[in-house]
């Protein structure tokens, strides 16, 4: 998809350097299918300082114009809560840790 847009072209190279620098984790799931099992889950969080953005928004600009959802909240410990749970899930499924914790 990004190959056949020549304004999004730019991303093919960069998802290339971004792989080849950072261990990505990743989960099995079991493709979509009306009565199957459903093992998996699409949410995103943000945490910056004490501030905590979740919900189904994506950080672009079609982002920015598609109806999502999110969710601020203002909390040192909601923050640290999400940062944990983070960390877990880095964990679990072979992620880095946050620097610094």
């Amino acid at each position: 998809q990004w190959g056949e847009q020549s304004t999004s072209a730019w991303k093919i190279a960069a998802f290339h350097s971004i792989i080849a620098a950072v261990k990505f984790g990743s989960k099995r799931s079991t493709p979509y299918a009306v009565g199957s099992v459903h093992d998996f889950m699409h949410a995103k969080i943000l945490v910056a300082d004490d501030y905590v953005y979740a919900g189904s928004f994506n950080l672009s600009h079609s982002g920015e114009q598609n109806a999502e959802n999110v969710v601020q909240f203002e909390s040192r410990a909601v923050a640290d809560l999400c940062t944990a749970y983070v960390d877990r899930i880095a964990a679990k499924y072979g992620g880095r840790p946050l620097a610094g914790n």
